[in-house]
């Protein structure tokens, strides 16, 4: 009666820990949308001053720059972006030191912003920058951009129309009572605008846009990317950076896999040592009695899964450390689960060695687990394929717990 509470207990609580997994991830999806056929502009949302989102966000701009894309799309004001343009004809880099002073105090006031222009400048040169923020640094950008084009006899022109219009739109977002770090009802208004306009004056077509992460929820109408959809409809995508370097699961990448072969160590090496000086009494002898269709799915259980474990990266944990903090997905619970469970699968394997090693020592429950050295290990490569929902693995755990855990029952009711 103890064993079969201690079972119970085991299976709940495993279920328990598999099913937070799935729900907690279901239940926790971010509101990234991935580029398709369709895509017109594509945004991504960063963390500004982050060296590691600048290298991947100039790696993904260089991408669609071999695929004719020449647009892009910056969290600037409109006189800073046009600065910028004018700087990408120079061969010199005055104008950009100059604009780089005047943002001195900003998050993005860095060596690593300095470093994703130049690296566009150099290998994308063709690139035409979009400012749609409202007017940031109107009293010293804006200002001399205003001068710039008054002493180029461009002060009636559209460019000098739109550059006042952003310094107003930076005076009423400053005198906004309501905004705090950058929150604004009234910026985010200006911030769609502003998008709509540019998107119009270049043309449209294929842009890659780039901004703070707050900025682009495509589900939240009340932000600039959630309106730019209600406005576009599908053509717009919109991916967090961190969840382009964290990358999506590949549930049938291919690879040497670190983990599986950590596993199918755990899982050989107790076996190789009862197979040398651990079998019990009788044995060999209740071996010749096992079922051959138990016995045959065992085998193809067996190297179906030492493959697999492998062969699919896919159940390598998917942890990262990025500027936000620590990086996972919840499923993340079922690996770390799985793992558990082959620590059990060690200790099981210790407290035999140390038994009299008998059949029944042999075929003995372990913490709740029933037939523990059957069940633990398939019930850890079950876990680990859906953690990485890879259906191979999944299937060639079910084909092993067939054999190898019913070969193990059947031994235990003989031993009853």
């Amino acid at each position: 009666m103890k064993e079969k509470i201690g079972a119970v207990v085991f299976f709940l609580l495993l279920a328990v820990s598999a099913a937070a997994g799935i729900l907690l991830t279901m239940t926790d999806k971010p509101d990234d949308v991935y580029p398709g056929d369709n895509t017109m502009i594509m945004l991504y949302g960063e963390r500004h001053g982050e060296k590691v989102y600048y290298d991947a966000e100039f790696e993904l701009w260089n991408g669609f720059y071999d695929e004719g894309c020449r647009n892009l799309f910056v969290e600037l004001p409109y006189y800073s972006a046009e600065f910028l343009n004018i700087w990408m004809k120079e061969s010199s880099d005055s104008t950009f030191d100059k604009w780089f002073e005047e943002i001195a105090g900003t998050a993005s006031s860095n060596e690593y912003y300095r470093s994703f222009f130049h690296s566009i400048k150099e290998q994308c040169p063709e690139t035409v920058f979009f400012g749609t923020d409202v007017g940031h640094q109107a009293d010293t950008t804006g200002a001399r951009y205003l001068a710039y084009l008054e002493e180029n006899g461009l002060a009636g022109s559209e460019n000098y129309r739109l550059a006042q219009e952003c310094i107003l739109q930076g005076k009423e977002y400053k005198a906004d009572e309501n905004a705090h770090d950058g929150i604004s009802v009234v910026r985010e208004a200006y911030m769609v605008s502003n998008f709509i306009n540019a998107y119009t004056r270049c043309g449209g077509g294929k842009v890659m846009g780039i901004y703070g992460s707050y900025h682009i929820s495509l589900y939240n109408p009340d932000l600039m990317a959630g309106r730019l959809r209600a406005y576009y409809g599908d053509i717009i995508s919109s991916l967090r950076m961190s969840s382009v370097l964290f990358g999506r699961n590949e549930p049938y990448r291919t690879g040497f896999c670190i983990t599986g072969m950590v596993f199918l160590i755990m899982l050989f090496v107790p076996n190789i040592i009862w197979a040398k000086k651990g079998k019990p009494d009788g044995y060999d002898e209740a071996a010749k009695r096992e079922n051959k269709v138990l016995l045959a799915a065992e085998r193809v259980g067996e190297a179906a899964v030492s493959v697999s474990l492998l062969i699919f990266t896919a159940i390598e944990p998917r942890v990262m450390m990025l500027p936000e903090g620590l990086y996972f997905e919840w499923t993340m619970i079922l690996w770390i689960t799985a793992a558990v469970l082959m620590i059990m699968y060690e200790c099981y394997w210790i407290r035999y060695f140390h038994s009299p090693k008998t059949m029944k020592d042999l075929y003995s429950s372990f913490a709740g687990a029933p037939v523990a050295g059957a069940s633990l290990p398939v019930l850890a490569v079950l876990l680990l394929g859906l953690y990485s929902g890879n259906l191979v693995i999944i299937g060639a755990s079910v084909v092993l717990s067939i054999g190898h855990i019913g070969i193990h029952i059947m031994h235990r009711r003989e031993l009853q």
